[in-house]
């Protein structure tokens, strides 16, 4: 596993941790879709969240949040999409979530951000 790999892992696994004790239950972990990966699904009362993870171990290229552009939205989206196709729930609420992690020099979680419902589909 490599180090983009590892901080990937560790920020997913931190982000679990994160949204359960926030009463998130998570009920999928890197589902796959023709067109990616959605890090993590997760219930919050009757809302599904679709949650994407960013980590960084450095500051040096600022938030992890920053590094979702306006194509990785429409990327997101589109998997959130899919999954609640392919699990015939169209007609949930649902909204998507960033969770952004910057890890210490020791790979421990330092700073911890939830945006939540951070990205909209515009065309609902």
């Amino acid at each position: 596993m490599g180090r983009k790999d590892k901080v990937g892992s560790l920020g997913e696994a931190t982000a679990s941790r994160y949204l359960r004790k926030r009463g998130y239950r998570i009920i999928e972990a890197n589902f796959r879709t023709p067109m990616g990966e959605i890090d993590l699904v997760a219930r919050l009362k009757r809302m599904i969240v679709f949650v994407e993870v960013k980590t960084r171990s450095t500051g040096s290229f600022g938030p992890p949040y920053l590094s979702v552009t306006k194509r990785k939205e429409r990327h997101i989206i589109n998997n959130a999409l899919y999954y609640l196709n392919s699990h015939d729930m169209m007609h949930a609420s649902w909204r998507i979530d960033i969770v952004s992690i910057r890890l210490n020099v020791a790979d421990e979680a330092e700073d911890i951000e939830i945006f939540e419902n951070a990205i909209e589909d515009p065309y609902i």
